[in-house]
């Protein structure tokens, strides 16, 4: 069971590092193409479409995974497909409501709630969206009960680069038009990336479920009612749903308040608009590129917690807990301290502008706080605590709501002010999950001895990185200094969690062709605790 769960996250992590890496490399010739303002434009519909796409289907992967993985563990077959059954049926629809709705009221989104009625074209675009990932997510969860991550994982990499390839076909081809019109066509890239999906997860299922069904039908006991079946569904689904829109709320916070105070600061509204664009489109896509570890994690440890609890043991529910959360301190923590140290730099090197270096700066502690965030509601949900999330989520967006208002007018703080305001929302939202956890649940860890090790390695990182940045800056140009610097910071933070032990030799053994070997290092170089 524990090397399902590991390999599952392993996989899903792997395939959400290629997305990540997609995802970013497009942004970078997107900004190009559309500059500050038409990524403020492509940004402003996201929030609208993810928040809705939340509010109704993101909870649904993680609701049918923990059904379908409570049948499994009590040899239920019939019941587990009955599960997928009635819960595709039923947000099919409700992706379908709400994609009509989005495209009927697209203007008035627009005008009353964007304050730009240019976005209104980008929302018509991504409308169909809602319909198809809604089923995507439908077969998602079903698969992901079986701790089957692979057909997850396969369908991610097609929606994405269909995705890709829509986003700058559409931005080039309608940019003479104007840039509502190309921001429009890279935001048709969502709808293009759905469809794709949906068809790959399809084919996944007649293929393979189609052999589970015929391999487990003669085990199928009674039939629950549809109508038992869909209030269990929505019962779990509903609190995960409102859990899952800690980003796209962030970000329609964000889109909502940010462009405002901005011209309330004394900035034209098309300053506002580019400054807007460099924290969301910008900075942002790169501080969400680690939340694929943890992504990962809280997804593969939600059916194994689980399953785990199913079968009453207490020891294996806590072990996983724990080493989910060292494993998110293990990617976060470093990232976060590396794209605050090379903000700049990074932003130059990829957009050509180092100017968005200035809110990445500010925003990058948000990458563990989010991570751990993640973690622990995937551990409270696998808990049957779904609401407790929750709870964090509101009052974490609380404090943002406030602090961005406050903050983002000030002369003084300008675009840092909502940057510091996401750092306070997910650390707050992460210590209100953890103390829960912690004292009310009685699950019985130590966050210092989780942090503590990594912690020391990437300080070791920051000074190696930073040394090494102007050593290289010297000889070579900017790019060339970044991209060594930050191998070599990973090197140094590697062999540091290596030799001081905090690496375990089950952990490398898991990962394909490289796993070995590293194992067989870890026993030269690890310190005997």
């Amino acid at each position: 069971m524990k090397r399902a769960f590991w390999q599952g996250a392993f996989i899903l992590s792997l395939a959400g590092v290629a997305v990540k890496i997609l995802g970013a490399l497009y942004r970078i010739p997107l900004a190009r193409i559309l500059g500050g303002e038409g990524m403020g434009l492509y940004q402003m519909a996201y929030p609208i479409y993810t928040s809705i796409l939340a509010l109704s289907t993101a909870g649904l992967p993680v609701a049918i995974s923990r059904l379908v993985a409570e049948k499994l563990a009590r040899k239920d077959f019939s019941g587990a497909k009955r599960v997928f059954r009635i819960s595709l049926a039923m947000f099919a629809l409700i992706g379908l409501i709400f994609s009509f709705l989005v495209l009927k009221y697209a203007n008035i989104l627009a005008e009353k709630v964007l304050q730009d009625a240019r976005a209104s074209y980008a929302l018509l675009a991504i409308s169909p969206a809602i319909f198809f990932t809604a089923i995507v997510s439908a077969f998602r969860g079903y698969f992901q009960g079986y701790q089957e991550m692979l057909p997850t994982a396969v369908s991610q990499v097609i929606e994405q680069l269909t995705r890709v390839i829509t986003v700058l076909a559409g931005a080039i081809i309608l940019l003479p038009h104007g840039l509502e019109f190309a921001a429009a066509g890279a935001t048709f890239g969502a709808t293009t990336g759905g469809l794709a999906a949906l068809l790959c997860l399809i084919g996944f299922y007649v293929v393979t479920m189609g052999q589970q069904t015929v391999q487990h039908r003669e085990r199928e006991q009674v039939q629950e009612n549809v109508f038992a079946v869909g209030w269990q569904i929505l019962r779990i689904a509903f609190p995960l749903s409102i859990g899952g829109l800690a980003m796209p709320l962030l970000q329609g916070i964000d889109a909502l308040i940010v462009p405002l105070r901005l011209r309330d600061s004394g900035l034209s509204p098309a300053r506002a608009t580019e400054l807007f664009g460099q924290l969301t489109g910008m900075a942002g896509s790169l501080v969400n590129l680690p939340a694929i570890i943890t992504t990962a994690l809280a997804v593969s440890l939600v059916p194994a917690v689980s399953e785990a609890l199913v079968l009453k043991e207490a020891s294996l529910v806590e072990g996983r807990i724990r080493d989910c959360l060292r494993l998110t301190v293990l990617f976060c923590l470093p990232a976060a301290a590396g794209l605050s140290l090379l903000a700049t730099p990074i932003c130059q090197m990829l957009y050509d502008l180092p100017e968005a270096g200035l809110p990445l700066n500010y925003l990058a502690p948000s990458v563990l706080f989010l991570g751990l965030y993640q973690a622990t509601s995937g551990a409270l949900q696998g808990l049957n605590q779904a609401n407790y999330p929750v709870f964090s989520l509101i009052t974490g967006l609380g404090v943002k709501s406030f602090l961005n208002y406050s903050l983002t007018a000030m002369p003084a703080l300008n675009i840092k002010g909502p940057a510091l305001a996401s750092v306070a929302a997910f650390f707050v939202a992460f210590v209100l999950n953890f103390l829960i956890l912690k004292f009310k649940l009685g699950v019985r860890f130590k966050f210092w001895t989780i942090i503590a090790v990594p912690l020391f390695a990437t300080g070791l990182m920051v000074i190696g990185t930073k040394c090494i940045y102007e050593l290289l800056l010297v000889y070579f140009a900017n790019g060339f200094a970044t991209l060594g610097s930050i191998i070599f910071g990973m090197a140094i933070y590697f062999f540091s969690l290596l030799i001081l032990g905090y690496l375990r030799e089950e952990d490398l053994s898991l990962l394909p062709a490289l796993g070995p070997k590293l194992a067989g290092l870890f026993k030269k170089l690890s310190i005997k605790r």
